[in-house]
């Protein structure tokens, strides 16, 4: 490419040669590739039919790699790796990558995880996307407070496929404490729960240690202070939101938001299995994992990490908060797109 460049500029065979004189080319080959130029406007074309000729990548192969690469429309997830197709086919792991990707133009994407969605939760899931996207249009959804709650974990579980080490030698020539990433088989872990809302967030609260969030914990305890922050953030004019948890959806915990919210989103409005529909489980708490991976240095124990999440928690931007609770009634419409099944893929 550089003898294209500078035959391009106007340079004879000699010029460059001179211009380059450390790459040791030859005369003989800067002209050939010049003449190359002349005649078909490039130094990389090459004739029809030249080259190795192709033993992998044939008809019949290529037919095979796409019956077992690609899932059959009835049968959802029967697709195979490209190196159990290697060996089905009898060719190579890279002859297969070029076969997908060359000849037959498809594109890789990584599978998500996902909850199980039943067919009743299917039919729930649509119905009730449909009754708050009637209820809560654009202004109503700035006036809901969404509350979850999350563990952290003081050694969090590492992505393996995102964290690489780089290296010039081999791999048993790396320092143990480069290359491998430690985890305590029971890492010391706590439970929040927040709330937020556009235009601003509530507090960050840590569940007492060994505490089990039943219907009397979650009144007497949590409750009255989310409902303290809903009324800082939005005051009186505010729709409180939760999930379906059993604590949540409890005769005790539906009875005390009914006496002390001034609306709410009840036990049978909220669609079941939605975590990609509350903004802190589509944007918050993976934000704070994300800053919370980054801390340096890392936290040792239980206290040290509620530092660093009131820390993170504090510094989480409101803009990106208020970004994500905008897209709520979009993942509503997503969702009945979906006719109830997952959307995440729609929103791409």
């Amino acid at each position: 490419m550089r003898i294209q460049t500078l035959r391009e500029q106007g340079l004879g065979a000699r010029a460059i040669q001179q211009a380059y004189a450390e790459k040791n080319w030859s005369l003989s080959t800067i002209s050939f590739l010049c003449q190359k130029f002349e005649k078909t406007g490039s130094v990389l074309m090459r004739k029809a039919g030249s080259g190795r000729p192709k033993s992998a990548r044939t008809e019949e192969n290529i037919g095979a790699v796409e019956q077992l690469l690609c899932s059959q429309d009835d049968k959802p997830g029967s697709s195979l790796s490209t190196r159990e197709v290697a060996t089905a086919v009898g060719i190579s792991d890279w002859s297969v990558r070029n076969i997908a990707k060359c000849d037959l133009k498809l594109r890789c994407f990584k599978r998500s995880p996902a909850q199980v969605i039943t067919e009743a939760t299917r039919l729930k899931r649509l119905q009730r996307s449909k009754q708050l996207l009637r209820r809560l249009p654009i202004t109503k959804s700035k006036q809901v407070f969404f509350t979850d709650e999350k563990v952290f974990y003081v050694s969090p579980p590492v992505h393996s496929q995102n964290n690489r080490v780089w290296s010039g030698g081999k791999k048993r020539d790396i320092s143990s404490r480069r290359l491998l990433a430690q985890r305590a088989k029971f890492s010391a872990k706590v439970m929040v729960s927040a709330g937020v809302c556009f235009g601003g967030k509530g507090r960050l609260h840590f569940i007492d240690e060994k505490a089990k969030i039943n219907a009397e914990y979650y009144t007497t305890k949590l409750l009255p202070k989310l409902f303290t922050d809903c009324r800082q953030t939005l005051h009186r004019n505010f729709i409180f939101q939760q999930d379906g948890a059993p604590a949540h959806s409890s005769r005790q915990a539906q009875q005390f938001i009914s006496e002390n919210c001034p609306d709410f989103i009840g036990k049978d409005e909220w669609p079941p299995n939605s975590p990609d529909l509350n903004p802190l489980d589509y944007y918050v708490w993976g934000a704070m994992l994300e800053k919370y991976g980054k801390c340096q240095p890392k936290p040792a124990n239980k206290e040290e990490l509620r530092v660093a999440l009131m820390k993170i928690w504090r510094e989480l931007p409101q803009e990106n908060i208020n970004k994500a609770v905008l897209s709520f009634r979009k993942r509503l419409r997503a969702c009945v797109r979906a006719d109830g099944m997952h959307f995440e893929q729609l929103l791409r």
